[in-house]
């Protein structure tokens, strides 16, 4: 007989009424306080010099052996697969973390070579400023050199305008000495 089959350990409360969904384990009920000892107790095992009630002794109430034994075994297998449910799933979390460390790993390493090239390419930004310096400490002394340059053509050719000028009036009397 399995456990469905069985029949409820209580039917009606005594004075009649059907019985509130948790009456049976509430003491304060008073089905609970009108119930003797007896009526709350099914004895499994007797035990010598112990009267046994007679409605124990007597077919209807007595104790269905191949239905306790087949309620034990459905309470062990679903104990075993209990177990093999938190194996299974102690399994899972298992990998989920073996997974997780090794994803933080991951990208601690991707972090570390980031980084690495982060500094590279600070040191070239820095190389290619210091030479965007230099180049423009170059171009302004290339321009002080070009104005110096041209001041110093300026200079050359008013000095060659006197020169030549000095020589016209040279040579203007000079041929007019000799006419």
């Amino acid at each position: 007989m399995s456990a469905a089959a069985q029949p409820r350990a209580v039917d009606a409360r005594p004075d009649g009424h059907d019985p509130e969904p948790n009456d049976a384990w509430r003491p304060s009920t008073k089905w609970a306080a009108e119930a003797s000892l007896d009526d709350k107790i099914v004895p499994l095992f007797t035990e010598p010099g112990v009267p046994v009630p007679q409605e124990a002794r007597g077919e209807p109430n007595a104790v269905d052996w191949p239905a306790a034994i087949d309620l034990i075994r459905d309470v062990g297998a679903r104990v075993r697969q209990a177990r093999d449910f938190a194996q299974e799933v102690s399994r899972h979390s298992q990998s989920i973390i073996q997974r997780s460390v090794k994803q933080a790993e991951d990208a601690e390493r991707r972090a570390e070579a980031a980084e690495a090239t982060a500094a590279v390419a600070t040191l070239r930004a820095n190389q290619a400023d210091e030479l965007a310096r230099l180049s423009e400490a170059r171009a302004k002394l290339a321009e002080q050199q070009a104005e110096t340059a041209k001041a110093g053509e300026a200079e050359a050719q008013l000095w060659l305008r006197r020169i030549h000028a000095c020589l016209k009036d040279e040579l203007g009397d000079l041929t007019a000495d000799h006419a």
